[in-house]
């Protein structure tokens, strides 16, 4: 042990500021009731952090461009053409199984498929965002990749409805999981003034896939068997995820600490944050399902019901970039309002659609703002988020939580649907994006309660 008297008042203070003494120093203010930190810190590590402040630390620096960059946001935008892309083409499938494969079931028993896929794309995240956080992301993207082409292969050639659900359902959603927490962590390592317009390209990638699978289902189920048509959709992610798997490297060293990161629960913007995701998320993805149904009881051909769900998410393309651009420059909380507000309405509108017109209007506006949603909830997180090395985490955890909205939302607008038809579906859906933005709202003025202010 080193004697007092033998250290000098500079070698002391040194001492002193170290991090680890600073935080006992802290802690033992905090307890003699006479500390000047403010209410709102997180004391302890190596940091006091103020869990409402939403700026990265002063020692990390963001490139905001860059070779590497931009070939991470390619790599991420593929793998979301691969996750949420694939998804979004769903209506597809949830019509050929209704018509063809599963004509036994109702729209609610096909409606379970999607959603259980959905529910596990959003579970599996919970804990692949821990793993990217303390390992990487090649060490969950390249085995994830490998998942999900076994699992749509495997579909292929599913013929009982138990089977589809094990195979697209919960394989499906596991992988597709584990490939977009990474693909959205990544993002944050790279960007910070232009991270919502980076995070709208890269969620872009799942409205491309949403416009060019459903078409390339469509032609393909015209022209050879079913199991044809799943296997070749396997062969274009095997060749798609080889690109994210060299591409979508992190930059900043790996945390350490837990596997979990309880302490975000502290702070009350990213509760109420994930209290509203959760109930617009329950709502959000009806239209989706039941669109292109919908269309078929107006009279509308097949082929032109899987049209729709190609117009929703090609109109859904912009709608995920153009927001992103602009919520840089106004706001990022302020735009998440403003679309999940839209959508709503829109939703509600749908009730009173009673031509292939108004229908095919709807579905384009749709798209578009229910894009926007989907592409500002990762920048609004990071900007929760109070480190960018914690970011896969804090996203993961808020998609477990969702997971369970994804799991029922849509079956239970499928029961509804088929208990007392569209009217009941759709007030379901409307309502939860309602309770879910006014959560939003909440959030929003409880981080900054001036009106006219970028936040």
């Amino acid at each position: 042990m080193v004697k007092a008297d033998s250290i000098s008042s500079k070698e002391l203070e040194t001492l002193n500021n170290t991090p680890q003494a600073r935080s006992e120093k802290d802690l033992a203010n905090l307890a003699a009731g006479n500390s000047d930190i403010e209410e709102g810190t997180i004391v302890g590590g190596d940091s006091t952090i103020d869990a409402e402040k939403q700026e990265p630390p002063s020692e990390i620096t963001f490139p905001d461009g860059g070779l590497k960059a931009w070939l991470t946001v390619l790599g991420a935008a593929i793998s979301m053409f691969c996750s949420f892309g694939y998804v979004n083409a769903f209506g597809v499938y949830e019509s050929y199984y209704l018509s063809v494969i599963l004509k036994n079931k109702t729209a609610d028993d096909i409606a379970w498929i999607g959603s259980i896929q959905i529910a596990f794309i959003f579970g599996s995240g919970l804990f692949a965002g821990s793993v990217f956080d303390r390992y990487g992301a090649r060490i969950i993207i390249i085995p994830s990749s490998i998942l999900l082409v076994a699992s749509i292969m495997i579909t292929s050639i599913c013929k009982e409805y138990y089977q589809f659900l094990l195979c697209q359902g919960i394989l499906g959603g596991i992988s597709q999981g584990a490939l977009y927490t990474p693909a959205i962590g990544v993002i944050g390592q790279y960007f910070n003034k232009n991270r919502a317009a980076a995070m709208g390209l890269v969620v872009a990638g799942s409205s491309l896939g949403g416009v060019i699978l459903p078409i390339m289902l469509a032609n393909l189920l015209e022209r050879t068997t079913f199991g044809w048509t799943v296997r070749s959709i396997g062969f274009l992610f095997a060749g798609l995820l080889l690109i994210t798997s060299f591409t979508v490297v992190e930059r900043l060293p790996h945390r350490k600490g837990t596997f979990f990161l309880p302490e975000a629960f502290r702070i009350p913007t990213y509760n109420l944050f994930v209290a509203g995701n959760f109930f617009i998320l329950w709502g959000l993805f009806t239209p989706f399902f039941f669109i292109p149904t919908f269309a078929l009881n107006l009279g509308m051909s097949h082929s032109m019901s899987i049209y729709l769900v190609s117009i929703l998410n090609g109109l859904s393309f912009p709608g995920r970039i153009i927001p992103g651009i602009l919520a840089d420059k106004l706001g990022r909380m302020n735009c998440m309002i403003i679309a999940p507000i839209v959508t709503s309405i829109l939703i509600w509108c749908w009730m009173a659609i009673e031509t292939a017109t108004g229908l095919i209007v709807l579905t384009a506006f749709f798209g578009f703002w229910s894009g926007s949603v989907i592409s500002l909830f990762p920048a609004v997180m990071a900007q929760i988020v109070p480190h960018p090395r914690e970011m896969g985490t804090y996203i993961g955890m808020a998609m477990g939580i969702s997971g369970v909205a994804g799991l029922t939302g849509s079956p239970i607008a499928g029961a509804l649907l088929t208990r007392y038809g569209y009217t009941a579906a759709i007030s379901f859906s409307g309502s939860c994006m309602a309770i879910g933005t006014m959560f939003l709202l909440v959030a929003r003025f409880h981080h900054n309660p001036k009106l006219f202010v970028v936040t």
